[in-house]
């Protein structure tokens, strides 16, 4: 056997080498307590329940916090919504009144009109078709009201076309009413009828201010006239036909050296006709010729050899 002190193999009762009893009981192992019923097991448990409990409180109190938050936040956009809803407004009945009546009334009332057009074959040009808030009906402050106003009857397709010329003659060529009213009859022009013609220029939509400005700006560009000749050609009738208060805003507000447009004209007198100074000098200032003053002229004359 194998002694189990030594480890030493013999035969017999004792260990020939340590002298230990062959029949020595082996040492007996202690059994180890249930983790349970170790002290430092409860410590652990106490600690991890007070961890989660602390835990929960803290999560109850966000929540509720976050519960606040969105309370006071819809709160204030209740808030908010009253205050933009402001004074209510009355809505009136617009049929009977006039565009200026309608922006007044709008402007009076804090609330905003948006207008439209369409044609109608029963309501006249200018009243009123429909409004989108009726009479009667309420509306906040600031609101928009639509409406719709009326551009009379449909014209016939000869009456569209006719403006439709007369808006082109007016763009490409800067022409007055007159003659643009002159151009649209004319037998040697477009021949529309005299209620077509009439028709364009009723609803044409032209400052003719600004054309007179952009032909005497021609005038000056491409012939060198003086003040006093442009203003006669806006004017004549066998010129553009403005009216006098269209051709005197041209020349009150045209951009032009008129002594540059002497000497230019002193110029061509001088290549194309072979005129003496003298000569030159009265054709600028003569009345049957370029009207230009005697300052300018005499400018012109200075400068001619320059």
């Amino acid at each position: 056997m194998k002694c189990s002190q030594c480890g030493t193999q013999f035969e017999g009762k004792i260990c020939p080498n340590c002298g230990a009893s062959a029949t020595a009981e082996t040492p007996v192992v202690k059994a180890k307590k249930p983790i349970h019923k170790k002290w430092w097991f409860w410590v652990i448990v106490v600690v991890v329940a007070i961890s989660v409990i602390a835990g929960s409180g803290g999560d109850g109190e966000t929540t509720n916090t976050d519960t606040d938050s969105s309370a006071t936040q819809s709160g204030d956009e209740t808030n908010n919504n009253t205050t933009d809803n402001g004074n209510k407004i009355t809505v009136v009945d617009f049929s009977a009144m006039s565009k200026a009546d309608i922006e007044n009334w709008a402007t009076t009332n804090k609330v905003t009109v948006k207008f439209s057009e369409e044609y109608s074959d029963s309501v006249a040009s200018g009243s009123v078709i429909s409004q989108n808030k009726k009479a009667d009906d309420t509306v906040n402050e600031g609101a928009t009201i639509q409406v719709v106003l009326s551009k009379g009857k449909k014209p016939s397709i000869e009456y569209q076309n006719a403006l439709k010329k007369a808006e082109s003659y007016s763009k490409l060529m800067h022409m007055s009413k007159q003659k643009i009213y002159d151009q649209l009859t004319s037998e040697y022009g477009e021949k529309f009828p005299a209620d077509a013609a009439q028709y364009a220029i009723d609803n044409l939509n032209v400052d003719f201010k600004a054309n007179a400005l952009e032909k005497a700006g021609s005038y000056s560009k491409t012939m060198h006239m003086s003040k006093q000749k442009i203003y006669d050609q806006l004017t004549s009738e066998y010129g553009e036909n403005f009216t006098a208060e269209e051709a005197q805003y041209a020349v009150d507000n045209l951009k032009v050296d008129y002594k540059a447009n002497a000497l230019e004209k002193a110029k061509s007198y001088q290549k194309t006709m072979s005129m003496s100074k003298d000569r030159i000098y009265s054709q600028l200032t003569s009345d049957y010729g370029e009207k230009f003053t005697a300052e300018e002229a005499q400018y012109a004359i200075d400068h001619l050899d320059d």
